[in-house]
């Protein structure tokens, strides 16, 4: 999946959960700028940034799977 599709998604996780990216950024330790670039596509989020996110907002495996691997229920 592409870096942009996930920054599209984590949004949507984000608006969702009445997260800004400030508030994101702090709970992830990487900074809102950083946060930005990954929800703009122009960074990649690291895995360890995805296990955060999961955390974060209490995914569960196939929740993780269809935000960060392109998985869907078929």
């Amino acid at each position: 999946m592409e870096a942009k599709e996930v920054g599209i998604k984590v949004k949507k996780l984000m608006k969702k959960n009445n997260y800004t990216e400030k508030a994101l950024a702090e709970k992830m330790g990487i900074t809102a700028k950083t946060l930005a670039r990954k929800l703009a596509g122009k960074q990649e989020f690291y895995a360890s940034e995805i296990i955060s996110i999961t955390k974060i907002f209490d995914l569960g495996i196939k929740e993780c799977a269809e935000v960060f691997f392109d998985v869907r229920n078929k």
